[in-house]
This record gives structure tokens, sequence and C-alpha cells, in this order.
């Protein structure tokens, strides 16, 4: 499952990035590793995930880089 299928509401845990290197550090950078969970504020483009305590926006080239399991 991918970051792009979560509605407002939804929860996830982080199972892995793809992408190039540094899209992949970006994220990582922000807390996204694998085991984190995150939950899904607003969908779009930007959208808005909570994770770590804190809200991040992400655009569409990062939501596809992130691939989650179901909470």
């Amino acid at each position: 499952m991918g970051l792009l299928d979560l509605q407002a509401g939804d929860c996830g845990i982080v199972e892995g990035i793809g992408g190039s290197q540094q899209a992949c550090k970006r994220l990582a950078d922000l807390g996204f590793v694998p085991g984190a969970e995150i939950t899904m504020i607003r969908p779009g483009s930007p959208c808005i995930i909570r994770i770590g305590g804190r809200c991040v926006g992400l655009g569409a080239e990062h939501q596809r880089a992130i691939l989650l399991n179901a909470v």
C-alpha cells in the first residue's frame, strides 16, 4: 500500500522508501523510516501527515516513494 491510498484519519506503518537517493535521505531525515507510524491529516498535494509528534507536508513525488503497511 502507498501513502496515496490513505484517506484523512487513516494510519499506517512505514515499510520502506523508494525513489532517488536524495528523496530517500530527505524522507528519512523527516522521520519516514521503517517502523514509523503515520497518520494522514489531509490527503492531496501537498498532503499533511502526522509523524513522530509533528505534522509534515509532502508533495506527490515524495508521497509515491513511501510504502506502508496498514494499521
